[in-house]
């Protein structure tokens, strides 16, 4: 306010002095060229020259606003093609959200201008996965990757991702690998890595990836453990199902065991998986290894199951196997499981007196059809039919039972 007040002030003065100036005297001026001759007064001659200057100042921006019409008609042609192919993009994106493959596409196609033609050629490569046309997927990752400087590893894994929805494994695994060489650190690469491995079925490559994908912090905590201990179970399964010398040879059951990682414990899975390695050793009739097994298993983590397996099984030295079953049952002196597993072992040591006071107080603190069916045929091997049939009476159900010695 002040400023235009100012402004105002000043051309006021300026006004009054000019007039002033032009009331005391006119001046004249004097143009000749050759046999032209211009006079005038000073002030006309200032009018006419501010004149001049203006017309020239408008006569040179009339000419660079033509000259500049052609560059602004091709930005304006530019912008608005830009804008247009942005409209497209959304509606594209829109109708691949909605399911609406074929229109998707070609929206995302024709849509692809500029630096988003990247993102709808790689958007439209899915479309074209959804609408089943592969071989047009392929094309469009192919023109995503030449369509963008730096573009070869974000192709690469959406590529990836699109071999395994279409089940595509060994292509799969074949990019993760080429993904793997040029960018060996990339946690997503490797993790698309192991998806492939996992969906081959390759449990040794997986079981040779966890260390690398722990130490990235890509698994951690439980879903580690988890993946650990599936891996090694399945490696386990895969063998013990070959047709291989090692599918029968139990060292190689233990040389796996040995490499499951110490932390993997403490996870729920671990009972499963550790149940199924004895099992298996004992359908390998390694009986040895089950035994040194199980009994390291129980000092761990007590479960029934495992204290029923080691009745069944046959160890190095028998006399130690009932020893270290004997010690537990200080501990838990009302565990009718443990005492079962007690009276078998006894019946390995033909101590059957102490066989048949285990088995009868296992069946004294629960009622089982598998300690009755070791007390009948106790009774009946000792020669004492009415007990025998007594118990394999009331025992009906029978569970299988191991072969175990009995006396003459």
């Amino acid at each position: 306010m002040k400023l235009r007040l100012l402004l105002f002030v000043v051309l006021l003065a300026t006004g009054a002095w000019l007039g002033q100036s032009m009331m005391a005297g006119s001046g004249y001026v004097l143009l000749s060229y050759g046999s032209w001759v211009v006079e005038t007064s000073i002030w006309v001659g200032v009018v006419l020259l501010i004149l001049l200057v203006a017309g020239l100042y408008l006569g040179i921006q009339f000419l660079m606003g033509l000259l500049q019409t052609e560059d602004k008609l091709r930005q304006w042609r530019a912008e608005r093609g830009a804008s247009k192919a942005m409209r497209k993009t959304v509606q594209g994106l829109l109708s691949l959200a909605e399911g609406n493959w074929k229109r998707a596409q070609r929206l995302l196609v024709s849509g692809a201008h500029g630096e988003t033609r990247l993102i709808n050629y790689l958007a439209a490569a899915r479309a074209a996965q959804q609408n089943g046309d592969f071989d047009r997927c392929d094309e469009l990752l192919a023109e995503a990757a030449l369509s963008t400087k730096g573009a070869e590893l974000a192709v690469g894994l959406q590529q990836a991702q699109l071999q395994l929805d279409r089940h595509q494994y060994e292509q799969c695994l074949a990019t993760c690998l080429r993904l793997r060489k040029q960018f060996p650190k990339h946690q997503y690469a490797n993790k698309m890595l192991l998806k492939a491995y996992m969906a081959l079925e390759d449990w040794q490559a997986v079981v040779d990836l966890l260390p690398q994908l722990i130490k990235q912090r890509l698994i951690m905590g439980k879903a580690a453990a988890k993946l650990e201990l599936k891996a090694y179970s399945a490696l386990m399964e895969h063998i013990v199902k070959g047709r291989s010398a090692q599918s029968k040879d139990p060292i190689a059951i233990m040389k796996i065991w040995k490499q499951i990682p110490a932390q993997t414990v403490e996870h729920k899975d671990f009972v499963s998986v550790a149940d199924g390695f004895v099992r298996h050793l004992i359908r390998l009739n390694a009986h040895k290894q089950a035994e040194s097994l199980l009994r390291r298993l129980l000092l761990q983590n007590w479960q029934s199951d495992w204290v029923r397996l080691y009745g069944w099984v046959k160890g190095q030295d028998e006399q130690k196997q009932l020893l270290f079953a004997e010690n537990q049952l200080k501990e838990r002196p009302n565990d009718s499981v443990l005492l079962l597993t007690l009276g078998r072992l006894s019946l390995r040591n033909e101590l059957w007196a102490k066989a048949q006071e285990y088995l009868q107080a296992s069946l004294a603190i629960k009622e089982d059809g598998e300690t009755r069916g070791e007390l009948g045929r106790l009774y009946l091997a000792q020669g004492d039919s009415d007990k025998a049939l007594d118990m394999l009476k009331q025992g009906a159900a029978l569970r299988p039972l191991p072969d175990l010695p009995m006396p003459a």
